[in-house]
């Protein structure tokens, strides 16, 4: 996996013209880092997230991935980017409910047409502690577990970086932790760049670096 560095330059987002979420935040994220990123709900913390992402994009200001303009790249080109470069965990799983475990983590490799995928997915399975839930159904296993596939499903594909928003927020304080080491295990052993958007101060302790958004703002430390 190449190093993959996001710079933030000045960005902005608007929406519906007048309700303003970020009001000229800039950022750099450089490879391997693990970086919290926390502020009240309704802060731009899923916005942001969704903009690195290139799900969403900025109304002014610029995000550059590995240098390139994301504004500049073809709608093919940012889809490759978000199959193979990019993984998401979202607050609700996304979990394919007809699917199993097993099936829900093949499904990007699927995507992406890869010849091990069934190598990829046993070894992300038994990293996170779940290959014994590979037949199981989403509904069949516990929240922390099926955030653990949510996080193996986003790693499939070896992506440089990944994303999580309000990971925890569903969950007790044992999963909690269970799924906080997930992410630095992530880190740890696949050299994934990590960022968490959460409110969860429990998370504080356990990454590079911290940033607060505020009035639209970002502001690194607390």
């Amino acid at each position: 996996m190449h190093a993959f560095t996001v710079k933030i330059l000045d960005l902005w987002k608007t929406y519906d013209g007048q309700r303003q979420i970020l009001n000229g935040v800039s950022l750099t994220v450089e490879p391997e880092e693990t970086i919290l990123i926390r502020g009240r709900s309704g802060s731009g913390k899923t916005t942001l997230l969704s903009i690195i992402g290139c799900i969403d994009t900025p109304t002014k200001g610029s995000i550059l991935l590995n240098g390139y303009d994301a504004s500049k790249l073809s709608q093919k080109e940012l889809a490759k980017i978000r199959l193979k470069r990019i993984g998401i965990v979202f607050q609700s799983h996304n979990l394919i409910h007809d699917l199993t475990v097993f099936d829900n983590v093949l499904l990007p490799l699927k995507f992406a047409k890869s010849k091990d995928g069934v190598d990829r997915v046993n070894k992300l399975l038994e990293t996170f502690e779940i290959l014994d839930l590979a037949h199981n159904k989403p509904a069949e296993i516990s929240g922390g577990e099926r955030q653990r596939v949510a996080i193996a499903r986003a790693l499939a594909n070896n992506p440089s970086i990944l994303l999580a928003d309000e990971p925890t927020s569903a969950l007790d304080m044992d999963n909690c932790n269970i799924v906080t080491q997930a992410f630095l295990k992530a880190n740890r052993e696949f050299g994934t760049t990590v960022i968490i958007a959460s409110h969860d101060l429990d998370l504080d302790n356990h990454v590079h670096t911290k940033y607060v958004l505020r009035d639209g703002q970002i502001f690194e430390g607390d």
